[in-house]
């Protein structure tokens, strides 16, 4: 089967290059490549229908039937020859000949804000997030739900330590103190992507539409390189995540969701569904990072993050 690749990710090899197959679920496969870009790039080949723009990713036109599950096993060899890659003992050639570049806009994505400010979409947003949440990853935190494992109980802890200290140092822009919490949080929680680095990619994310002079500017790029630096002990596709977070590159549905925040769109519950769709938790997580960078600069917004995550830890505290 021949797969006709739609827009080529960047640091894709301009060379053959080889590899191997990291995760395969059965319309997405994450790819490490040997390469000149850190040693290795890793590419996501995305044949989901109407797949949204994300760093790093190939989207791809494919037949409903396909199931990568069924004929790439993790672990699998990779080698791409004059832009076609194939998958050892797999039946399947991905032809990225045709493909086009994509130009990503380096730096923090600044949507269009709204004349009445941050509060009122950040608040619609907050509301949203708290009463759809899952108890699931870093929204174990969030939640009074006494059927939690004891792992997300110690999860949730960590979340309510840890959170608000980050918040706190970034406002003040105190360096040392932001990385220090921060490393609490990268590389926790469940899934390919740990939720703490989810966390962080939407943090990142958030800040970039609130820091403005240049010793915030500084802050951000410092608290980012911290992160990808860290990310060395996490896996190789969060890696690749944090590393374009670093660089200001994000998925499509995570700008369009800020867009809305920050524009108070009517179409706001829409675009954070859009978000919670990525992954078992990954999208609430980096929800939870953009709306927590977001409030960094407005005390009173600052605040509802700290009175939730405070209130649930009372909550269950009482109910014990």
């Amino acid at each position: 089967m021949r797969l006709n690749v739609i827009d080529m990710p960047e640091y894709f090899p301009a060379r053959d290059a080889t590899g191997h197959a990291l995760s395969v679920h059965a319309r997405v496969i994450n790819l490490g490549l040997d390469g000149d870009h850190a040693g290795h790039s890793i590419v996501t080949i995305d044949a989901r229908n109407n797949a949204p723009l994300s760093p790093g990713a190939a989207r791809l036109k494919a037949p409903k039937y396909l199931d990568f599950s069924r004929m790439v096993r993790p672990g699998a060899g990779v080698a791409i020859r004059s832009g076609i890659m194939r998958i050892s003992a797999a039946e399947l050639a991905i032809d990225f000949r045709d493909a086009a570049p994509v130009r990503w806009n380096d730096g923090p994505v600044r949507p269009k804000q709204s004349k009445t400010g941050l509060a009122a979409g950040w608040v619609d947003a907050w509301s949203l997030l708290i009463d759809g949440t899952d108890p699931s990853g870093f929204a174990t935190a969030l939640v009074n739900s006494e059927q939690q494992s004891r792992f997300d109980r110690v999860l949730a802890r960590r979340v309510r330590t840890a959170v608000p200290g980050l918040m706190q140092a970034s406002a003040k822009v105190d360096l040392p103190r932001a990385r220090d919490f921060l490393r609490r949080l990268l590389g926790t929680g469940p899934g390919l992507t740990p939720s703490g680095d989810d966390f962080a990619t939407g943090y990142f994310l958030g800040l970039g539409q609130v820091f403005h002079d240049p010793n915030q500017l500084k802050f951000l790029c410092g608290l980012a390189q911290a992160a990808v630096a860290q990310s060395l002990d996490s896996t190789d596709v969060s890696r690749a995540y944090l590393a374009h977070a670093a660089a200001g590159r994000f998925s499509e549905p995570l700008t369009s969701f800020v867009g809305a925040v920050l524009s108070h769109d009517d179409d706001l519950p829409a675009r954070l569904t859009d978000v919670l769709s990525m992954g078992h938790s990954s999208g609430r997580d980096a929800a939870f990072g953009v709306l927590c960078g977001l409030a960094v600069n407005d005390p009173h917004l600052h605040t509802r993050v700290g009175s939730q995550l405070n209130n649930v830890h009372l909550q269950e505290n009482t109910a014990r």
